[in-house]
Parts: structure tokens; C-alpha cells; sequence
């Protein structure tokens, strides 16, 4: 059996649309980002803690756990605190590039695969759009204040990379490990 270990609306979609069967058991942790490691490994460290509590009640099953980040100017963007915050986030992205990765850790019984994905995503000049874009819910909980495949898919000029990495969960990884491991 299959079990991702998120919440994520966007994670569950992803995995669906690519006709992966599976579960949802998340787990409820306080995210910890430890600031001696690189960012990378800071956020493979994340998706790991997410994924271990739900690993430990299906010691014999797969378990995914992920994580997504929004970098900017050696800087992780988070979710956005309320509609002025998110404001200055997305102002702050205008015009420019950031990085999203995503990192992911699957439990297979006692082995572990993780791995993290990035994309390099291209901002237009977004003041135009910004203010509509505000009165919509979509910047809510979600890192960077935007999700690239909503309304916000207008704010962005070209991307360098996999959209779904983006969005929450490089599929295309996820697939070829569950292969890898016999998962699929």
C-alpha cells in the first residue's frame, strides 16, 4: 500500500492524475529547518520528519513524504501571513527569478529513497495583475503567496524546469523510485 504522508490538496491531485493508487495519513509536526545544513538537505531533512511518524504506524508499506519551499535571494518565502504580507511577497518576486524546490522522501519498509527536484521560475512584471489577483483566495497557504497552475499562471513569464515540482510534488521522481523499488 501506498501512503502520502501531506495533506496537500495539490500532492493528492498529482498523484491521481498519474493513476497512482494510495492513501493519505499525515502526520502533524513541527516543522524544523535545521540552519547548519544547506537548503537542500534542510529540506530533504523536512520531508523525512514528515514521512517517519506515518512510516513508524506502516512499518511495511510505502510512505511519501514531501516538502515544498519557495527561495528567493538566499531567502525561503513562505505562506504568506495575511493579504499585506502576501502583497510584499509577491512584489518582491515580480520582475525577477526564484527557485522552487521540492524534496521527497519514501519510506520502503526499512529502506529510505529521498531526492529534491528544483525549478527556476520567471516572473513578469506583476503590479498590473497583483491587486485583482489579491481579491481571490488562492494566496492563501501557499508558499510564495501564488499557485502556478491557478489564476496566478499569469504572473509568470517561463519556467526552467517541472511544473510539478512547482506545484507541490515532482512526479515524475516519485514514479521512477516506486519502479525503482517495485512499488508499481
Amino acid at each position: 500500500m501506498i501512503i502520502l504522508a501531506s495533506n496537500s490538496p495539490r500532492r493528492k491531485e498529482l498523484l491521481k492524475k498519474h493513476g497512482i493508487a494510495f492513501i493519505v495519513d499525515a502526520s502533524s509536526i513541527d516543522e524544523f529547518l535545521d540552519e547548519n545544513l544547506d537548503i537542500e538537505e534542510r529540506l530533504i531533512n523536512l520531508a523525512a520528519q514528515k514521512a517517519y511518524p506515518i512510516h513508524l504506524k506502516y512499518p511495511n508499506d510505502i510512505v511519501i513524504g514531501a516538502d515544498t519551499i519557495v527561495y528567493h535571494h538566499n531567502t525561503i518565502i513562505g505562506k504568506p501571513l495575511d493579504k499585506n504580507d502576501a502583497r510584499n511577497i509577491l512584489l518582491s518576486l515580480s520582475n525577477d527569478k526564484h527557485r522552487v524546490y521540492s524534496a521527497v522522501a519514501i519510506y520502503y519498509g526499512d529502506d529510505i529513497d529521498f531526492f529534491i527536484d528544483y525549478t527556476d521560475v520567471y516572473f513578469k512584471n506583476i503590479e498590473f495583475y497583483l491587486d485583482q489577483y489579491l481579491q481571490g483566495k488562492e494566496w492563501e497557504d501557499k508558499a510564495g503567496a501564488y499557485a502556478i497552475q491557478g489564476c496566478a499562471s499569469i504572473f509568470v513569464d517561463h519556467i526552467d524546469g517541472d511544473i510539478e515540482t512547482v506545484i507541490g510534488l515532482p512526479t515524475s521522481r516519485v514514479i521512477q523510485s516506486l519502479i525503482n523499488h517495485g512499488g508499481l
